[in-house]
């Protein structure tokens, strides 16, 4: 957690953010920024579909997928509208602490119980669910998972600034992640 570049006040963002929606969406959702009007979104934020997180910003101002971890693999042509036809020039990937994309295996008889006792699936038609969709979906640490992805992200679409980030659950903050 030492890689966290917490936003306190405006001079915490790094220079090369300065005047991009990358600072504005630290600064409405950290600093409280009163919100300006936007009708096309600025960026595309992609983000953990977990219901404990929740972005303060403003209408229109972002396009936003939320998938599990935050794994935008599987969302790819979603990524590319935003960027063909929503012309943005910035992605933020946001993780967050406990996610439950991370060490799926340990939640297998609670997934496949379930799915049995919530969903009224077969045992066996649950199991075979699990088994073939929890490697895909495996995020092992979210944050050297969303260094990966940033990595993906930047080899497939080498205009585009891709930005990782990591919300804070215990405190509902942003944060930026040093890139080594």
């Amino acid at each position: 957690m030492d890689r966290l570049i917490p936003i306190l006040k405006t001079n915490d963002i790094p220079e090369k953010y300065i005047q991009t929606p990358v600072a504005q969406l630290l600064e409405y959702h950290d600093l409280n920024t009163p919100f300006e009007t936007y009708d096309n979104a600025q960026l595309l934020i992609g983000m953990c579909m977990d219901n404990r997180k929740n972005l303060n910003i403003p209408d229109n101002f972002a396009y936003i997928i939320r998938t599990g971890g935050g794994n935008l693999r599987y969302s790819e042509f979603k990524v590319s509208y935003a960027i063909a036809i929503g012309k943005v020039k910035y992605i933020v990937l946001i993780g967050h602490s406990n996610c439950g994309m991370v060490d799926l295996f340990s939640k297998k008889e609670a997934f496949i119980s379930g799915l049995v006792e919530e969903a009224g699936w077969q045992r066996d038609w649950a199991e075979d669910h699990f088994i073939h969709f929890s490697p895909m979906f495996e995020i092992g640490s979210e944050i050297d998972f969303l260094m990966s992805e940033t990595k993906r992200l930047r080899l497939r679409y080498s205009k585009i600034n891709i930005v990782p980030m990591y919300y804070q659950l215990e405190d509902n903050k942003l944060y930026l992640i040093e890139e080594h």
